[in-house]
This record gives C-alpha cells, structure tokens and sequence, in this order.
C-alpha cells in the first residue's frame, strides 16, 4: 500500500493557517489550561484579545490572563500581542498587585518606547497611579497613615511630578494634578505630625525646622495658613515673640477672612498684650552654649 505525501505551496499553506490553528487546538478552538480547564479560544488574535479584555471587565482576571497569554504565544508579531502585553499590566493593576504591576508597566517602556500608549501618557500614569494606590491607609484601629512610614508616598509624589514634567499635554493630566495634590496634603500631614511629636517633647527648635521645610517644599501644598500658624506657636514656646509675631502677621494677611488668619488675630493681640509692641526674640545661645545632643534625631 503506498503512501502519499502532499506538499502544499507557502501561499497556500499560508491560506489555511487558522484552519491549521483550529486542528491545533482540537478542532472545535478548545483548549485545556495548565488546570486541565478547557478553554474557548478563537482564531484571530483579535478575537483572543477582545475576549481578555471582556474578562477583565468583568474582574476575571485568571481567565483574562489566559487569553492574553494565549495571543501572546500564538500571535507573536501582531500588535494584539503588544496590546495583549499591556492588558496584562492593567490585569494586575486592578487586581491591586502594584508592585508588580509597576514592574510591567516599566518593562512595557522599555520594549516599546514608541508605542501610542507610552507617548500619549498612558503608561507612565499607571505607574504613578500605582504607587498612590500603594500608599499606607487609614484604618480604625490602626495609627492614622500620617504617623506611619512616608517612603511610599515619597515614591507616589515623585512618579507624579516626572508625569506632570515629561507629558504636559496628556490627557491625564487633570487627574495626575489631583492626584499630587493629594499626596502633598498627605506629606504635609506627616511634617505636621513630627513638628507637633518634637514641641510636645521639648524640642520646638527641631519643629520649627521641620515646618519651614514643609513650607519650602511644598508651596502648593494648601496647607500653607496651617504650616505657619503651628510655626508661629511654636516660635511663642521658643519664647521668641518678635518671630511670632511676624509669622502671625503673615498668616493674617494672606489668610484674611479664614479660621487660620482669626486664630492668628488671636496670637497678635495676646503678643502685643503680653510684650508690648514692640517685642523681642530671646538671644541665641553661643556655639559653646548650644548642646549637640540636644535634637531628637530626624525621623520619618
């Protein structure tokens, strides 16, 4: 009995491909996972994608994962492929795996540099995104997030303001701008907390370095009236009047009308009651004066 070959020519084998695809598979696009599942697959890597895409709307992300893995297997060179890559990032963003979804996003960059999603924008925003969500939570019976380690939003305030400088014209500009808002109110929250920490320890020169910091780091931090006025109580436990009083003065000026500008009006009338009008700041101490050990150590 003779056996025939058919050898079929490269334009037609290249015309039966997702015939051949669908014999791969089993006949009927079915397939089994590394669970022994049966998976429907299609035939395009369109049809792949678009039904990834629907699982992760859906927030079933094992099953998305699947399809995006598939069209990245079978379908190397199609831009679905590319676009499969991506989805795989956002999977695990959504499914609050930041970290690693910070890692994909990075490496997304790096392969595609060109790609409309990381020129428009896109992906560099899903990184800074990424880190806000990483930022520590207020729980109830845990210390507020203002008390606890800051690295993380530290990392969320950078990656923010990289955004904002490297693509001005973005679309998600708007919501990154609200974003570093929000994490400057919450750096400053911190700064408050520590200053407050050292002048209820005794130590209102360390406080009050820590507030002018705040204040020349974050200038748009809407904070500002707040900042200050902890700073000019603090310069009246220094017992430095005079700097009290300007810093009070300031607050009223520009905060007029606000809580903090009539608390301020407070401080001025009891300066000018208690010291007179014209006040004076204690003398600094000399260099021999001053003892090294004398500051809490920096922290936070």
């Amino acid at each position: 009995m003779f056996r025939h070959v058919v050898c079929l020519s490269a334009p037609f084998r290249a015309a039966c491909a997702p015939a051949l695809l669908l014999l791969s598979l089993g006949l009927g696009a079915c397939a089994t996972d590394d669970d022994g599942r049966e998976v429907a697959y299609s035939v395009t890597a369109k049809q792949n994608y678009e039904k990834g895409l629907a699982e992760l709307k859906d927030e079933n992300y094992i099953e998305a994962d699947k399809f995006f893995r598939f069209v990245k297997s079978k379908f190397p060179f199609s831009k679905f492929s590319v676009l499969a890559e991506l989805a795989m990032a956002d999977g695990k963003f959504q499914r609050g795996e930041y970290q690693a979804a910070i890692d994909s996003y990075k490496a997304f960059i790096r392969l595609h540099p060109t790609h409309d999603k990381v020129e428009d924008g896109y992906v560099a925003y899903r990184i800074a995104q990424s880190y806000v969500q990483d930022m520590p939570d207020d729980w109830l019976i845990l210390p507020p997030s203002y008390e606890k380690d800051q690295s993380a939003v530290r990392d969320a305030l950078r990656e923010l303001s990289d955004f904002l400088d490297k693509y001005p014209d973005s679309k998600y500009v708007e919501a990154a701008t609200k974003d570093r808002s929000d994490v400057v109110r919450r750096l400053v929250e911190h700064e408050v907390y520590v200053a407050r920490f050292y002048l209820d320890q005794g130590h209102p020169k360390a406080a009050i370095l820590r507030l002018q910091g705040a204040v020349e780091r974050f200038p748009d931090s809407g904070r500002e009236a707040e900042l200050l006025l902890t700073m000019g109580q603090t310069h009246l436990e220094m017992g430095n009047p005079l700097s009290a009083k300007q810093t009070f003065e300031k607050v009223q000026a520009n905060y007029r009308g606000e809580p903090q500008g009539r608390r301020a009006g407070v401080y001025l009338n009891f300066i000018r009651q208690r010291f007179g009008a014209s006040p004076q700041d204690k003398p600094k101490p000399t260099t021999s004066q001053n003892n090294p050990n004398s500051q809490p150590p920096e922290n936070g």
